[in-house]
């Protein structure tokens, strides 16, 4: 037996049965971080790039915050995963430069990196 229950003006079903509209919802935030990656491969001006990148990791992260309660999960998850997704979207602006000469994104967080120096042309990393 499916019980409808409304939750923030949201119909959710109980266990066994989801939104119908949610297997669509839920892409939402990857497609924002789909469209950062897109950014970091293409050709553009590195601070273009890097303003775009940081709307995309922002985005994309209060799209996740928006999308998740219409799931139904516990606000007590929601409240655990704010913190998570706050730090990883900071971990990504953070410690993610580009290159000014050549416009290459470089993730400085990474083990065995030379993290000062672009991989692709060599230049010094600001």
């Amino acid at each position: 037996m499916n019980l409808l229950i409304v939750h923030c003006g949201v119909q959710c079903f109980e266990r066994g049965s989801a939104l119908p509209l949610m297997k669509y919802l839920g892409f939402i935030p990857f497609i924002g971080f789909a469209i950062a990656e897109v950014l970091l491969r293409s050709d553009m001006n590195s601070r273009v790039k890097k303003r775009a990148f940081r709307w995309c990791v922002v985005l994309s992260a209060l799209s996740f915050l928006v999308v998740m309660p219409l799931t139904g999960l516990d606000l007590g998850l929601l409240v655990a995963v704010i913190p998570v997704l706050a730090l990883i979207s900071f971990s990504f602006i953070r410690y993610t430069k580009f290159c000014e000469w050549c416009g290459t994104a470089v993730r400085t967080n990474l083990p065995f990196v030379d993290k000062e120096h672009c991989p692709r042309c060599g230049s010094a990393l600001s």
